[in-house]
């Protein structure tokens, strides 16, 4: 989600919030899990519901308890308006099909926050309210809201329209359209650590860097009993002649929070974005996460 209209045409693919104009945190503008829940839904487990309409039940109260409050984004999901702005943007409506890439980002975002509440949920639990969310924005569901569909449930006309870009897009970020097609996620991890890529993008600009400019919307995830420290400086991604680049501090506006040094908690996790320089266009092979315990994360980023 981001706060800006679109600057040109594009052509591509809960709880924390920007400092700057662009506000727009995905877990803070779609849907945000930090306020209360108490009631248990039908979906207290990790097991799908067997129907939409079950889902839809289990979906709404974590909705409206969590969701749709005062504190949190309006007691009908419109924002809570700052300014001439929001401080929690819409749930429902234009603001938020526009600024929503697919369900399964939603989640990741959703799942990076470290509130005691919204680790209470389950994964499945997550998925529902998403569900329910979605529905409030007439969007139909053909089939119950999963780990297996989300990252091709798109939330509106303006979402998702490609997997081979970046979305929402950004005001300062002129894409250009040279990566090939790609299935997405791309997955790889280790026993502790998992990488899951959920957008790719090449940028000729942002804001006033010119050059090239790879652009990463990552997931990682604590796949075992103890807390992880991530670190950009663990992130290097190789070019086809073996050279190795370091994540840039480049000011880009966007609704997905820049990679930063963080601890993530056991089966949780967080979702950055990442921007590396390259000399030219598809001059890039592989992202490796390498924190120098003998077990270093390899995803190839080439189909």
């Amino acid at each position: 989600m981001i706060d800006t209209p679109l600057p040109r045409p594009y052509n591509p693919s809960m709880t924390r919030r920007l400092r700057s104009v662009i506000t727009v945190v995905l877990g803070c503008a779609l849907i945000v899990m930090s306020c209360t829940y108490t009631s248990k839904s039908k979906s207290d487990g990790n097991d799908a519901p067997g129907s939409v309409e079950d889902q839809l039940a289990s979906g709404e109260p974590i909705y409206m308890q969590t969701c749709a409050t005062r504190a949190c984004h309006g007691t009908q999901g419109e924002g809570i308006k700052s300014g001439n702005g929001f401080s929690a943007w819409p749930l429902v409506g234009k603001d938020f099909q526009s600024r929503h890439p697919n369900a399964q980002i939603v989640f990741d975002v959703v799942r990076s926050g470290g509130e005691r509440n919204l680790l209470a949920l389950t994964d499945q639990q997550v998925y529902d309210a998403i569900a329910y969310e979605l529905k409030q924005n007439e969007i139909t569901l053909a089939a119950p809201l999963t780990a297996e569909n989300a990252f091709t449930t798109y939330g509106g006309v303006m979402s998702g329209n490609g997997q081979a870009g970046l979305f929402p897009p950004s005001d300062n970020v002129v894409l250009i359209d040279t990566l090939p097609a790609r299935d997405l996620p791309i997955v790889a991890q280790n026993d502790t650590l998992q990488l899951q890529m959920d957008q790719i993008a090449e940028a000729s600009a942002i804001g006033s860097s010119k050059g090239t400019f790879l652009i990463l919307v990552i997931k990682f995830s604590d796949l075992d009993d103890q807390p992880i420290t991530l670190r950009p400086a663990y992130l290097s991604l190789t070019t086809p002649g073996g050279e190795r680049l370091s994540p840039q501090s480049i000011n880009i506006h966007s609704a997905i929070e820049k990679f930063r040094e963080q601890t993530i908690k056991p089966r949780h996790g967080t979702v950055g974005l990442i921007v590396f320089a390259l000399t030219a266009p598809e001059q890039f092979h592989q992202l490796i996460y390498d924190d120098g315990a003998g077990k270093p994360v390899r995803m190839a980023l080439k189909p």
